[in-house]
């Protein structure tokens, strides 16, 4: 089987995508298919350069995809597209027509909904031919794969299709510390991505209750993202004192940097929910630390995921009151499980065992897509 990969970022970029197609496509080649991935050449943690729009930015790569892709060798016996940029979807069923290959897609983000949920675009025409392209992508797959129910009830509502669902991992690589202790300062650390489809603002306004308290609790914000500067701006505004803004950890450093905290965050905002799923959880869901999640109390993410263990807390943004008093609870209460060479060979085990089943199921769905036994 061959199959051709079309994504923003592809391996050895660290974006989140181009590791689970790295891992997906690795599977593969293991296994005797002939895989080749087509990206942007782009880096996932750099800032867009200056000057030109984002349109013309986004329409720049899928040119520059749809060049690289309909040249690729040996001739794609199926496509496999990712969700970005916004666009590529279409773009992959042109390229799959021109090239007489199946279609597949696995959606990280529904475009244009989330574009249009988080004020990126608005109704309108463009909005409109971008469904109608959408819609008539999603009829041309022969395999659809989401990361959650909620995503899959969308897209079984709004363009009648079916999809499977496969729960994204931890990168399997990940350096795992020996032995782990908190931090000496109490943290509670927000780690990854900061973009538009994240509240940031409940953390901040909860930070400031605690701060009124006089807890000795530290927020941190580990990374970038789109609206980094926006949510640093609220920080100063709001004077917090306990507040620390951090770059990306490195991957030989994420692991001991998590368990540095008491408490690991995840935020969605609510316009998001059924529209992405945050894959900093996949990391965050396996370490021995409550999880605090910001976002829908209904959704998917909340009853089907983190509600497996009764030591994480879900709540929905705005409600920066209730998030405060479970954070005090947490500093007044006992210290998170401890971390040692056992815990770090049963977590590497977890991950092996999800990036097995999820890889297994790939091979699985795309050689019944082509017509493979």
């Amino acid at each position: 089987m061959n199959v051709l990969f079309i994504n923003q970022y592809a391996p050895p970029d660290p974006a989140p995508t181009a590791r689970l197609l790295g891992d997906v496509a690795h599977h593969l080649r293991e296994r005797g298919h002939t895989v080749v991935a087509v990206s942007q050449q782009a880096s996932y943690r750099d800032h867009p350069s200056a000057g030109g729009s984002r349109l013309k930015r986004e329409l720049t790569a899928l040119l520059s995809i749809f060049r690289s892709a309909v040249a690729t060798r040996p001739k794609p016996d199926v496509v496999v597209a990712l969700s970005s940029p916004p666009g590529v979807l279409p773009l992959a069923a042109v390229v799959a027509l021109l090239r007489g290959a199946k279609l597949a897609h696995w959606a990280m983000d529904l475009y244009p909904e989330l574009a249009l949920a988080l004020g990126e675009i608005k109704p309108g025409i463009v909005a409109s031919l971008a469904r109608t392209a959408m819609a008539w992508a999603y009829r041309r797959c022969s395999l659809i794969v989401v990361l959650d129910d909620d995503m899959r009830s969308h897209l079984q509502a709004e363009y009648g299709v079916t999809s499977e669902v496969v729960r994204v991992w931890p990168a399997r690589d990940l350096a795992m510390p020996e032995v782990a202790v908190p931090d000496e300062q109490w943290l509670w650390l927000y780690s990854g991505n900061l973009g538009r489809a994240h509240d940031w603002r409940t953390l901040l306004d909860a930070q400031r209750l605690l701060e009124d308290r006089r807890l000795p609790v530290h927020l941190v914000f580990q990374g970038r993202g789109s609206v980094r500067a926006a949510a640093e701006d609220y920080g100063r505004a709001l004077k917090l004192r306990n507040l620390r803004w951090e770059d990306y950890a490195s991957e030989d450093d994420l692991v001991a940097s998590l368990l540095w905290a008491r408490v690991l965050v995840a935020s969605q905002r609510e316009q998001a929910s059924g529209l992405l799923w945050p894959s900093k959880l996949a990391l965050l869901l396996s370490l021995p630390r409550p999880l605090l999640f910001v976002g829908p109390p209904e959704g998917a993410i909340a009853a089907n995921v983190l509600a497996a263990s009764p030591a994480n807390a879900v709540f929905a943004g705005g409600d920066a009151q209730g998030l405060a008093d479970w954070i005090e609870r947490q500093f007044t209460g006992s210290g998170p499980p401890g971390w040692n060479s056992e815990t770090a060979s049963s977590l590497r085990a977890a991950i092996d065992d999800a990036h097995n089943k999820g890889c297994t199921d790939w091979e699985r769905w795309l050689a019944a897509a082509v017509g493979e036994r």
